[in-house]
This record gives C-alpha cells, sequence and structure tokens, in this order.
C-alpha cells in the first residue's frame, strides 16, 4: 500500500498540494484524475522521489518510509512523454537501460515481440513516430516485474490496437499482484480498467471511490459527465 500523510508542495510560493492524505491500496487499478494545474503531476514525482515534498509530509510504500529509503522499493515508471536520447538507437536504448535495471527483465523478449520493436530496433530514437516512442515506452516500464506501476497517460499517441494491448497489459499486471496508479484524461478509459478512482482539484483531494460509487452519486451515465461536474462544483470550495 502507499500511504501518503500530510503531504504538501509548494514552488517558489505557490502552494501545488496542500495537507494531502490518502491510502492507495495494493493489489488494485487505481486513475488519479482532476482538471489541469489539479497537482497530479507533482504527486506522481513525489512518490517516485523526483521532486521532494515539505518536510512534515510521509510518504509510505509497503511499510518502508520511501523518502528515506528509496533503494529498498523499486517502481515501473511510463512517463507521458518518453524522453530518451534522441541519436541513438533503439536497440541501444535499450540495451542500457537493462544494465541499469536492478530485476531481471523476465518480460522483455515477450514484449519486445508483441510490440513488434524489432520492426524499428534499429532506427534512431529521434526518427520513430508519437506511436513507436510509447512501444519503447512500454517495454521499458513493464520488462520487469515490479510491485507497484505508474504510468501517466497511458495510451497517449497509441492506435487503438495497441491502446488495447496497453490496457490489457494493466490488467495483467494486476491479476499478478501488482498495483498500479495512473493518470489520463480520458474518462472511458478511467471507467474500463479503473477499481478506485482519486480526484484532485486545486492541490485537495476531492474524492477517492470506485467508478460505480461516483457514477452512483452524480446520478450520470458515464464517468465523463461525472467526473466533470463533480470537480466543477467542488473545485470552487477546495
Amino acid at each position: 500500500m502507499i500511504s501518503i500523510q500530510n503531504l504538501s508542495k509548494t514552488f517558489k510560493k505557490n502552494t501545488v498540494i496542500r495537507n494531502l492524505n490518502l491510502d492507495i491500496q495494493e493489489g488494485l487499478i487505481t486513475a488519479l484524475v482532476g482538471p489541469n494545474g489539479s497537482g497530479k503531476t507533482t504527486l506522481l514525482k513525489c512518490i517516485l522521489g523526483l521532486t521532494f515534498p515539505s518536510k512534515e509530509s510521509k510518504l509510505l510504500l509497503a511499510g518502508f518510509e520511501y523518502l528515506k529509503q528509496a533503494e529498498l522499493y523499486e517502481i515501473g515508471y511510463m512517463p507521458q512523454v518518453p524522453l530518451f536520447p534522441q541519436n541513438l538507437k533503439v536497440k541501444e536504448i535499450l540495451e542500457i537501460l537493462e544494465t541499469l535495471e536492478k530485476k531481471n527483465p523476465i518480460f522483455k523478449e515477450k514484449l519486445f515481440l508483441e510490440l513488434e520493436i524489432n520492426k524499428f530496433e534499429n532506427k534512431y530514437f529521434g526518427e520513430l513516430s508519437g506511436g513507436m516512442k510509447q512501444k519503447v515506452n512500454i517495454l521499458q516500464c513493464f520488462g520487469a516485474e515490479k510491485k507497484f506501476y505508474i504510468i501517466d497517460e497511458p495510451t497517449a499517441s497509441l492506435d487503438p490496437h495497441i491502446s488495447f494491448y496497453l490496457k490489457n497489459l494493466i490488467k495483467e499486471r494486476k491479476i499478478g499482484g501488482s498495483s498500479i496508479l495512473f493518470t489520463s484524461h480520458i474518462m472511458s478509459e478511467v471507467d474500463e480498467i479503473a477499481d478506485r478512482v482519486i480526484v484532485m482539484v486545486e492541490g485537495k483531494l476531492i474524492l477517492h471511490e470506485t467508478p460505480s460509487e461516483i457514477l452512483a452519486k452524480s446520478q450520470t451515465s458515464n464517468m465523463e459527465a461525472a467526473l466533470r461536474s463533480y470537480w466543477m462544483k467542488e473545485g470552487k470550495h477546495a
């Protein structure tokens, strides 16, 4: 479980997250949603250790105080935009990433073939289309088995076929015992794969419930309408 206690983050007097308390349950697919500027990306960066929250904040992963013991716990991370060196070939990037990976990438060969990366492994990363870059991004994130995966806008730049593949891959990792936290602006995607939904508005936690609970409370027929109406209303008081 990821346990976030009293987490705040300020950039140059601008408070992005305010006293956030949140438990993300283990073994579930959890969606993190909210309007632009709500603090979602900052929260992910805090969990990943890419930025540090206020001194009063505490962040626990499976009982470890992660900000002090980050080396004890590994997280698979798929950023929205993969920023690998443009002047390296795909196969060179994968070779470098494999040397940095602490765990045996037991799924690498399977993903390599299913994503058909062999068709462009000799191309320079800067020559690839957005979809091809995302295939490399999928492989680097899911090549090794991790307890937690964090994914920022998972289906960005993907065609329907690979989008379907990735969503099934996420579900497979959940069945295998992993926990997944992802952000998305595609509410149908949230409704389709999320077990729980976290809603943030202006740096505050507004909602943490199942998709069915959100739909029932909002009395709407789809997640997009439910969340839009909810955070527009609640945002005025955030």
